[in-house]
């Protein structure tokens, strides 16, 4: 509990809202009144607020409160101290007395933004953009996608601008005037500093901007957002990408892209520790395999499935936002997965799933094309499992077998023949190897017993083993199935597999 509470010390309430303006709900015709008229001798700047107002609807921050026993809220703010041990001692101090749950919630932008924030904002923005070369090729649209936006995420809602120009002043006199790429590496290089958390126990899935400054540490989507935040306060189109889950390992990544003089996106990660040569080319897209790869929008995107689609029918997660750009064949080679379902099923929407940290994850969704349901650019190289969405009981309804999508874009339904049955020594060796093969965690405990289990309509328990020196033997591996195999000592990363029929060789997924 002391460590929840030691990385966790933050109730960061904005600099700029008072308690009294969150509670004024500010209305969307309000913001159109004041600040059109402010730019009505403004074209550009009057455009430019027009696209914010408009797609203000779906933008919102996601903080949290301290809240005691009896539900009261204790206020807390970690910005009221002079540095990050101060404030967690305070905090440590208070929780002594206090017992402290943290309790979040949403706050609408729509509800919070003034006019002089929103005109701040797109002054200083355009100021950015127009007075940076390295800005000089970016067109409206782009400016307004990835430079213009007063948030980025669902962040806390603060003031930033000001603040991450004087944080990379140095980028702005030091960088090639004419290249993006190198203002990105250079702005990117003056955050050296910030410290990556492989997690942090915070219930916000986003640091504000002033608690980044603050800390100066976070995880890859803290680092992303600073990172992007800083190369847009000088004119940087930069955005944000993310893979919801890996396809072929565990867990999921968020990183940036800085847009070249070219229209070009270049991904970069958000933390530069170890890597003197910059950022815009420390991100490999081809280290782990990529099943889906998003990009963040400030604009809503009418293709979107949560604008096809009532929230209600669509599972909790990513797939609920409608500012999302699908940009996976920027990364991977990709495919598309016709799968078969029943005719009497009239489900227009399927969902598709990958295996990852021990159960199947959400990653993407499909439409129905006669019997089949169809899913396209699909990384490939992956194990997919189709699934279709109950919106009564919330849960998944997932497909009688999965399908693997190959490297030459075929797909191969994986049912397992139990008609052919064969022995096999599994171990880590026994491995397709090929570049960019993601580690897997499967460990042989020798003299531990593992299960082998087949997703057959479900994992189905096949047969237990005990395991020698450097391999378990199983004798009735039926053909053409998708494994995986468990043992006491099991920690959630293992992987899945097949058995190659003609190479016996096993191929992790």
């Amino acid at each position: 509990m002391i460590k929840y509470f030691v990385f966790s010390i933050c109730l960061s309430f904005s600099a700029v809202f008072s308690q009294s303006i969150s509670h004024s709900n500010l209305s969307k015709e309000r913001l159109e009144r004041v600040v059109y008229k402010h730019y009505q001798f403004d074209t550009e700047k009057k455009e430019a607020a027009k696209f914010l107002i408009s797609n203000m609807d779906i933008h919102y921050g996601r903080n949290y409160n301290w809240i005691d026993r009896d539900n009261n809220k204790i206020y807390f703010n970690e910005l009221d101290y002079p540095n990050p041990e101060e404030a967690i001692n305070a905090f440590l101090k208070l929780q002594d007395s206090i017992k402290l749950t943290p309790k979040l919630y949403d706050v609408k932008d729509l509800d919070v933004v003034t006019p002089e924030l929103l005109i701040k904002n797109i002054d200083l923005a355009f100021k950015a953009w127009k007075s940076n070369t390295w800005s000089s090729s970016y067109d409206f649209k782009t400016f307004c996608e990835y430079i213009l936006p007063y948030r980025s995420l669902t962040e806390p809602l603060e003031d930033w601008r000001d603040e991450y120009v004087q944080l990379v002043s140095q980028a702005v006199f030091t960088a090639n005037k004419n290249e993006p790429v190198d203002a990105a590496t250079k702005t990117i290089l003056e955050l050296k500093n910030f410290r990556f958390l492989g997690s942090r126990p915070d219930p916000i899935p986003y640091l504000s901007p002033q608690q980044l400054l603050f800390r100066r540490e976070g995880d890859c989507s803290d680092l992303a957002n600073l990172t992007l935040l800083a190369c847009r306060s000088i004119g940087l189109a930069v955005t944000f990408d993310f893979t919801p889950f890996y396809g072929a390992s565990s867990k999921r990544h968020f990183w940036d892209t800085i847009i070249d003089e070219n229209g070009k996106h270049i991904p970069f990660n958000g933390n530069c520790f170890g890597n003197p040569q910059g950022l815009p080319y420390a991100y490999n897209a081809t280290e782990k395999r990529l099943a889906k790869v998003f990009r963040k929008t400030y604009s809503i995107q009418q293709n979107t499935l949560a604008v096809l689609k009532d929230s209600l029918f669509i599972p909790a997660g990513f797939l609920r936002e409608k500012n999302l750009i699908d940009v996976t064949s920027e990364y991977v080679p990709t495919g598309k997965i016709m799968y078969p379902f029943a005719a009497e099923n009239k489900e227009t929407i399927g969902f598709i799933n990958v295996f990852n940290l021990g159960k199947w994850n959400t990653t993407d969704w499909g439409k129905r094309s006669e019997n089949n349901m169809e899913y396209e650019n699909l990384g490939t190289n992956i194990v997919y499992l189709p699934s279709l969405y109950n919106n009564v009981s919330k849960k998944m309804n997932y497909a009688p077998y999965p399908v693997l999508l190959d490297s030459s874009k075929k797909q191969q339904i994986l049912k397992p023949d139990y008609s052919r049955t064969f022995s096999y020594n599994i171990s880590r060796d026994i491995t397709k190897k090929e570049p960019g093969l993601d580690f897997n965690s499967f460990e042989v405990f020798e003299n531990e017993m593992f299960t082998l289990y087949v997703w057959d309509k479900g994992w189905k328990k096949l047969e237990e083993s005990k395991a020698e020196r450097d391999h378990i033997k199983f004798s009735r591996i039926p053909d053409n199935g998708l494994f995986v195999a468990l043992c006491s000592k099991s920690n959630g990363y293992e992987r899945i597999f097949r058995i190659n029929s003609q190479t016996r060789q096993i191929e992790w997924y």
